[in-house]
C-alpha cells in the first residue's frame, strides 16, 4: 500500500478527527478510504460538490437560529454551544 500526504488547515484536520471518531472509524486513514470508496461508487458527488453555491442563510437572527437549531432536538448540547460561540463572534448575525 502506498503513502500519501496532504496539506489540511487545522479546522480541517479537528473535522477529520471528529468524523473519523464520530463514525467510529479506526483511524483518519480510513475515514479517507472510506470516502474514496463512496466517490468511486457516486462520481457525481464530486460534480455536485462543484456545483454547489453557498449563500449566507437568510435568518440572521442569532437568537432564531439557536431556537431553531434547539427545536429539532438533532444536535447534542456541546454542538449547540459552540454554535451560540461562532454566531456571537460573527459580524452578519444579530442580536
Amino acid at each position: 500500500m502506498d503513502t500519501i500526504n496532504i496539506s489540511l488547515t487545522n479546522d480541517q484536520v479537528k473535522l477529520v478527527n471528529n468524523l473519523t471518531k464520530s463514525y467510529q472509524f479506526a483511524n483518519r486513514s480510513e475515514f479517507f478510504r472510506a470516502i474514496l470508496r463512496l466517490v468511486f461508487r457516486r462520481p457525481e458527488m464530486i460534480t455536485a460538490a462543484d456545483e454547489l453555491v453557498l449563500e449566507p442563510p437568510a435568518i440572521r437572527s442569532r437568537k432564531k437560529i439557536m431556537a431553531s437549531m434547539r427545536a429539532t432536538g438533532k444536535y447534542p448540547s456541546a454542538f449547540l454551544k459552540s454554535l451560540g460561540r461562532g454566531l456571537s463572534e460573527s459580524d452578519y448575525f444579530s442580536d
